[in-house]
């Protein structure tokens, strides 16, 4: 059973294909849960853990502010990582 971690990230992507690929086949992450009618994935890595929803560019309530690419200015994520040169070596 999947315990979220008191507090859990949500980033907004422009393609969630291929930020999974890169979550999954680069970093490592697995995919703990998926809602594909929503574009929305939960991650997992060694207790970090990760949602990335695909932006649908629809109006919403969850909105604060416009959506401008590039995304993710102004946050920085610290990821615990075992073993950072395997990842270098992948």
């Amino acid at each position: 059973m999947l315990v979220m971690n008191r507090l859990v990230p949500e980033m907004i992507v422009s393609d969630l294909a291929s930020s999974l690929d890169f979550y999954c086949a680069v970093l490592g992450f697995q995919i703990e849960y998926q809602r594909p009618e929503h574009q929305f994935a939960f991650l997992s890595y060694h207790g970090s853990q990760l949602m990335l929803e695909q932006d649908d560019l629809e109006p919403s309530s969850w909105r604060v502010g416009p959506l401008e690419a590039p995304f993710g200015r102004g946050i920085n994520l610290s990821i615990k990582c075992p073993d950072v040169q395997a990842l270098i070596d992948r």
